[in-house]
């Protein structure tokens, strides 16, 4: 394409707040392949039927299928959801967890692995792009560490991971005073889905909570709480949407990790190796998967992960069952015009430039047959206000990002498009007679680097899809051990690529929703029985691989050994 040379064409489309581009758009995406079948081992099989049965889980699920229960869960649903928890500062609804973990949910102090600093002593990953990392984690300790023999990496003994996100796309921002509570805004199906945060903001309905956080039991609270089976159903039977960040993706599985927690401890579940729940900070926006970064110990550098805490299977809880990986680069550039002269060079120009270069760039895809599939977006170009009128903008930013399941595929488009940055900025000084560095001319600063490490799986036959599927087979979730070939972008990046078996479940119930990171999210409120199904499923799942002391007072064995898969070794 030709590249606009004129001021007014360069600032025109260097101001569009939101600018996409996508590589390969007029192709169509190749049909999914049809799923592949795992070979579950006969052992798997006979610690699932075990597990699934014990009287002891029995009595967990039977006490969660009560009304009160159920109730229980909703609340502290709602309670945790309208904390807000923007990537890399989830601090506050870290706290609110910790606090519950200790005070109502059964543990002790020593029985909570994360600290209010952000900081695991065990891991050699405390801080990524600069920030604490706000996870809140809970053990459910094993018998494994006292018995003769015991393995251990480091001084870690092995442990399952079971994790959800506890960060929300919106606010960007922690608010800097006043109410800093979401409000749960309640709007019935009549009305249209809100187009704006002011006519969402302008709902009357909302949800009361109390000093302590508490939601109020009033009719508001009657009304969003009645259960559903489906949209359709809600809409007809006087259902409202529940606007609330978080809602779908992905409080309700978090939250009930936390509830499957305390149930495991009240009931005294005891696996063989450790299980560790967590909430994890930064699977959102930029938060650039800080959370399983320091859990696993990854390097962004290197690209590597040293599995610092040893475990030996990951499950994350946003659903979906996959087994492969999209990895993405991610790059926020700021174009900054030291003096925004009117006529001299200008940081809105630079950046239209590189857009228009961006643009021009054919992908791995593109270029040879039997490449993976490999995109790339101008996901967001914006411009700071001019000082004065009549000035050009101090600066402007610029999102780009690549994404791909292959590493060598990524490399590929990251080195071809991360010159253009420099190149857009050198081609507006060069317009205007300056050199690059010059105090008068553009300069370019990298404000944020993402990384999401991409991974495709050799075999889906490993311990923990083993046991996903198992377990699913087990409480009649599903009927075959069949595993699917798509790709997804998740937590599970980052263990998956360190080698550490992962697979994925929701604990969540919803009759409807939508506004997946929008300001707009909603849901409303689905089966209770749903949820505990679902209980049922990840905890055999985790009971699989860490082993089981089972009622009987027999002990189903690990399925998986005590030593953890790594890309690199613990540096102390």
């Amino acid at each position: 394409m030709t590249r606009p040379h004129t001021k007014s064409a360069l600032v025109a489309t260097a101001t569009i707040l939101v600018a996409t581009i996508f590589a390969g758009a007029s192709q169509q995406p190749a049909p999914a392949p049809p799923g592949t079948p795992a070979t579950i081992p006969a052992s798997v099989v006979a610690a699932g039927e075990k597990i699934a049965t014990d009287p002891q889980v029995l009595a967990l699920l039977k006490e969660q299928s009560t009304d009160a229960a159920a109730k229980a869960r909703w609340n502290q649903f709602l309670e945790l959801v309208r904390i807000p928890s923007p990537p890399r500062y989830e601090l506050l609804k870290a706290a609110e967890i910790h606090k519950r973990l200790v005070n109502e949910w059964g543990f002790s102090p020593d029985e909570v692995m994360t600290r209010a600093d952000g900081v695991i002593p065990s891991s050699d990953t405390n801080i990524v792009d600069g920030l604490p990392v706000y996870n809140a984690c809970v053990v459910i300790k094993g018998s494994y560490a006292s018995s003769p023999g015991a393995q251990q990496y480091m001084g870690q003994f092995p442990k399952v991971l079971v994790e959800g996100h506890i960060d929300v796309v919106n606010p960007e921002e922690l608010p800097k005073s006043g109410d800093l509570a979401i409000h749960i805004k309640l709007q019935p199906y009549a009305q249209p889905v809100v187009a704006t945060p002011e006519e969402l903001a302008a709902i009357p309905d909302e949800l009361s909570f109390d000093a302590q956080g508490r939601v109020v039991e009033n009719d508001k609270y009657a009304t969003a709480s009645r259960i559903f089976a489906n949209a359709k159903e809600a809409e007809t039977g006087g259902g409202v949407r529940i606007y609330v960040p978080g809602y779908g993706d992905m409080m309700p599985s978090t939250s009930n990790a936390f509830v499957l927690a305390a149930a495991m401890k009240k009931h005294n579940i005891k696996p063989v190796y450790d299980i560790w729940i967590c909430g994890t900070a930064g699977e959102e926006g930029k938060g650039n998967l800080a959370g399983v970064k320091q859990l696993y110990g990854f390097d962004q550098k290197a690209g590597t992960g040293s599995n610092p805490l040893n475990i030996v299977a990951n499950f994350g809880l946003e659903g979906g069952g996959t087994v492969n990986f999209v990895g993405s680069y991610r790059f926020e550039m700021k174009f900054k015009s030291s003096f925004a002269r009117p006529n001299g060079p200008s940081a809105a120009a630079a950046m239209a430039d590189t857009i228009a270069r961006i643009a021009d760039v054919k992908t791995p895809t593109d270029l040879r047959d039997g490449a993976p599939k490999t995109t790339y977006t101008v996901g967001r170009a914006s411009c700071e206000p001019p000082l004065k009128p009549g000035l050009g903008v101090p600066s402007c930013s610029l999102e780009v990002d690549m994404r791909s399941t292959q590493k060598d595929t990524l490399e590929d488009m990251r080195k071809t498009i991360e010159p253009m940055f420099q190149a857009g900025a050198s081609a507006e000084n060069a317009r205007h007679g300056r050199k690059d560095g010059s105090a008068e001319g553009i300069t370019l600063e990298q404000m944020w680097f993402g990384l999401r490490p991409a991974y495709v799986a050799e075999s889906v036959d490993n311990i923990a899809v083993h046991a996903g599927l198992q377990s699913g087979i087990q409480v009649g979730a599903i009927t075959s051990p069949m595993v699917g070939t798509g790709s997804g972008s998740l937590n599970d990046n980052v263990p998956a690529h360190t080698g550490v078996p992962t697979y994925q479940f929701t604990l969540a119930s919803s009759a409807a929703g939508a506004g997946g990171h929008a300001f707009w999210e909603w849901g409303t409120r689905g089966a209770p029985a749903t949820e505990v199904a679902r209980m049922h499923r990840v905890l055999t799942a985790a009971l699989i691989v860490s082993g089981f002391h089972a009622a009987d007072g027999t002990v189903v064995p690990p399925a998986v050994g005590p030593i953890g898969k790594r890309t690199r070794d613990v540096v102390r």
